[in-house]
């Protein structure tokens, strides 16, 4: 009996475990995932979003910096790979780059380099 509740109590973690855990292994997946989600970041007060673009009539990448300004990234490349995924666009208006990784709960800006950025679920 006593083997049994633990038993019972490892699958049931294993289990929550699991479903807290999202995987992206297709675009849809990550564009269903970011749907209605924004990311902040506390120490330069930028936000982050993946959504409609009304202005481009196009989906994209939007940041908000502290001040309301935004700025608008089309033209958006997602890789998933799983556990994460890579999503760049480019700016409708000057065509620099700007791109993240994405976690479950997270996302950062310029993954592996130095000055990385980590933002939170807001």
């Amino acid at each position: 009996m006593k083997y049994s509740l633990i038993l019972i109590s490892l699958l049931f973690s294993i289990g929550i475990g699991f479903s807290q855990s999202v995987l992206f292994e297709e675009e849809s997946d990550v564009i269903s995932y970011m749907e209605d989600k924004t990311f902040y970041n506390n120490d330069n007060g930028l936000e982050v979003e993946y959504g409609y673009i009304s202005s481009y009539n196009t989906y994209g990448i939007k940041v908000k910096n502290k001040n309301d300004v935004q700025f608008y990234f089309i033209n958006v490349e997602i890789t998933p790979y799983g556990s994460s995924a890579d999503l760049f666009g480019m700016s409708a208006e000057d065509g620099s780059n700007f791109g993240f990784r994405l976690y479950s709960q997270k996302l950062i800006v310029g993954k592996g380099e130095s000055g990385e950025q980590t933002f939170y679920l807001k």
